[in-house]
């Protein structure tokens, strides 16, 4: 039950509680008694903050069931006024009970619940509250791919697959890159606990219970001109407001909504009010308001995050909602047009943590400030939920957001999986459709992508229903069924696809939601998972347990080895960070034809391991960190030199009697025209400095535009034979530089 809680009257239960694990029920006792023992058991208590996942405590890896208790006051309210206990999250079936009253159960990861404990609560002394936290092992089978039987793996370490889950927790249960990542370890490092704020919440008997917003620009006909659709500048805010009237009798009076600017200066922007009678119960009625001068919300790049406040008044209560005026649609093409103006996202994927309960401002902020400046202008938070706080720093910060509903790779699609995850879908969409940033959905991560013989059949089942209930609640933006369908594909060069792939031979979709490669942290940071005599030579088990992938590594990427442990990860660093900027320039050289938007996989690894980020789980950044720096910029010279095969992060090889013929690309994603700019390029002889050839000239860089302005054209003579060549390539405008690049071939006999 999602009801809106910010601006009450709260209090906050975080602190010092009390946790023991539970005992096994034994035969003859019924449930009931069973758990009033557990609740009245005075030894094997002790004391634990909260919130936290107790992943990060003393309990550790533990898989099952705790027993939380806290104590708290009764909180002065009046008698028109209800007390409610909510939980923030907890992760993963919950069990509450407050002064021996059982209160109810709750099952999920990421959403909140509320009980009305009002007739509960204690008129003198304590009330003591229970919450019974069951995140047991999810019983799915583990089943050995075959992928790594060529391999140094022992049996349990080598590639599984999951048959069936059954519990909706997504990247929290199983993933890549996590504790036993792809292994038949791969649920290790439990999430579980009461990770999100514990609090009672004061509300009026007649209430604001939830308000959905829905926003339109208002466009109308041109009759008497040229016949098209115009822009109005107004815009339609559409509001589905819950009122709860928890009295006997039915109420009447007005329903009043103020519209008015929260980041930027102003009056009231617009206003309205209905009357309306309200029975017992809840019930919803609609209401409309028109901003006729509307400020819209942008993405940071293309202007500025409009953001506005929703304030709302029934009978006795008032409550505010942030919101933004927007409108993000897809075209048949799959291109993204925000406000009406096409847009190319240069997007990230993003975890906070493994462990949610430590991810706050004081992470995401420093995160999307270094992302900002990287240019980054979208976010795509895949297979789990962030604290609200993170979105709303997407509101403020223009970030425009792409999340997934948290479902990975192989889970059951029985008809029960498919009602409980439903529910949950309802109130994901409902926990986030208010929040500015949020741009696009999808249901489902990978539905479809496991090697089973007999899979469950996800995308056909599960998906449609979750998104028919999704889109019960945000019937207005985009909802995508799961990835490798409707134009949505990630290519993971040297990772999960051979580092060989001919790219010239890949159907490239408009959407590329996961790109990318991995390689091993900095030896500081390695050594706080491995242990010293499992590092070199390395222990492949314990190597592959914290995600090194065998297999990847050799395989697809075929990275050297080397003589050392600092070689070897020099070389990880190497490959991914060439892998991953050629990576950019393909898919930007493709911007529009087909390509639409693409997101690295990923912005820093969610907990301490091998992983693929540009960050470490300790925010070290990797070698791929300052090559991307250079590619993911608004505007972008880069060289695609005319080879077949076209392989991308490995060195481009060519023969004397030859010429080095490459495309010199020009890509502007402003939205205005750059005029009068520099571009320069020069091929070097890495051996001697010479400099083989160059060219410089000027040009208009178009707006939103992929342009090639020139090309090179180099013979190759046996004077450069073995030798190393570097393309260096600059557009300036005056002074600014706007874009600088290089690349690299080596010439062979």
């Amino acid at each position: 039950m999602i009801m809106i809680h910010e601006g009450r009257k709260a209090i906050d239960l975080s602190g010092t509680w009390k946790y023991r694990y539970e005992t096994e029920k034994t035969d003859g006792i019924s449930t009931e008694d069973f758990y009033a023992g557990e609740r009245n058991a005075e030894d094997g208590w002790k004391e634990i903050t909260v919130p936290n996942n107790w992943y990060l405590t003393e309990i550790g890896d533990y898989f099952g069931t705790i027993w939380f208790q806290c104590e708290f006051e009764t909180p002065e309210f009046t008698k028109e006024e209800h007390v409610w206990l909510r939980f923030g999250a907890v992760d993963y079936t919950a069990d509450v009970w407050l002064n021996d009253i059982y209160l109810g159960c709750h099952e999920g990861i990421f959403n909140p619940f509320e009980f009305d404990i009002t007739n509960f609560l204690k008129k003198e002394g304590s009330n003591r509250l229970f919450v019974r936290d069951s995140a047991p092992r999810d019983e799915t089978e583990y089943i050995n791919s075959g992928l790594d039987k060529n391999t140094p793996l022992s049996e349990p370490y080598q590639r599984h697959q999951a048959k069936a889950i059954t519990q909706v927790k997504g990247h929290m249960i199983d993933a890549m890159h996590r504790p036993g990542a792809m292994t038949s370890f791969r649920q290790d490092g439990n999430s579980a606990g009461i990770w999100d704020k514990a609090e009672l919440i004061i509300r009026p008997e007649k209430f604001i219970e939830y308000c959905k917003i829905s926003t339109r620009l208002v466009q109308k006909k041109d009759w008497l001109g040229d016949g098209q659709d115009k822009d109005t500048g107004s815009a339609m805010v559409s509001l589905d407001i819950t009122l709860n009237n928890m009295t006997s009798a039915t109420v009447t009076g007005s329903l009043r909504g103020d519209i008015i600017p929260d980041n930027f200066e102003g009056g009231v922007a617009a206003r309205s009010s209905r009357n309306v009678v309200i029975p017992p119960g809840r019930s919803t009625v609609k209401m409309v308001i028109t901003v006729e001068e509307a400020k819209l919300w942008w993405t940071w790049d293309h202007g500025y995050p409009h953001l506005y406040n929703l304030v709302l008044g029934w009978q006795e209560d008032t409550v505010k909602i942030r919101f933004g005026i927007k409108e993000i649609v897809q075209d048949d093409t799959g291109q993204w047009y925000l406000n009406n103006k096409r847009i190319f996202l240069r997007g990230m994927r993003y975890i906070s943590s493994l462990w949610m309960s430590e991810a706050g401002e004081e992470m995401w902020k420093p995160d999307f400030e270094k992302m900002i400046r990287m240019n980054i202008n979208s976010i795509r938070i895949g297979s789990h939920m962030e604290k609200d706080g993170l979105y709303s720093l997407c509101d403020e910060l223009g970030l425009l957001m792409w999340q997934v509903f948290p479902l990975h790779y192989c889970v059951s699609d029985d008809d029960d999986m498919i009602s409980r995850a439903s529910d949950m879908i309802r109130d994901m969409g409902m926990m986030l459709t208010n929040h500015a940033c949020m741009g696009m959905w999808s249901v489902y991560k990978e539905p479809e992508i496991y090697q089973l013989p007999d899979k469950p059949n996800n995308y056909f089942r599960l998906c449609q229903v979750l998104k028919e209930t999704l889109k019960t609640v945000d019937p207005v933006r985009w909802v995508h069924l799961g990835d490798y369908r409707e134009g949505v594909m990630n290519i993971m060069i040297g990772c999960c696809s051979d580092g060989d792939t001919d790219v010239d031979d890949l159907i490239i979709p408009p959407n590329i939601v996961e790109f990318g490669s991995q390689s091993i942290p900095c030896l500081e940071t390695l050594r706080t998972f491995i242990p010293e005599d499992k590092l070199w030579p390395p222990h492949w088990d314990t190597w592959e347990y914290w995600g090194l992938f065998y297999s990847n590594t050799f395989e697809f990427a075929k990275v050297e080895l080397g003589n050392s442990l600092e070689e070897f990860i020099e070389n990880t660093q190497e490959y991914e960070a060439v892998s991953v900027k050629e990576q950019i320039e393909f898919l930007r050289m493709k911007k529009y034809d087909p390509v639409s938007s693409m997101y690295l996989y990923y912005w820093s690894d969610a907990c301490p391991m091998i992983g693929s980020g540009l960050l470490d789980y300790y925010r070290r950044p990797y070698k791929v960190y300052d090559y991307m720096q250079k590619v993911y910029t608004p505007v972008l010279v880069c060289a695609q030199p005319c080879i077949h095969p076209y392989k991308l992060g490995r060195e481009k090889i060519f023969h004397v009697g030859m010429s080095y013929t490459a495309r010199v690309w020009a890509i502007n994603d402003n939205y205005e025209s750059i005029p009068d700019v520099l571009l320069q390029w020069k091929v070097t002889d890495c051996e001697t400095d010479e400099i083989l050839c160059r060219n410089s000239f000027r040009l208009e860089l178009l707006a939103d535009s992929a342009e090639i302005p020139d090309h090179i054209v180099l013979p190759l003579g046996e004077e450069l034979s073995g030798h190393r060549c570097r393309v260096d390539m600059k557009i300036s405008s005056g002074n600014e530089v706007l874009s600088e690049n290089d690349s690299y071939f080596r010439v062979e006999p």
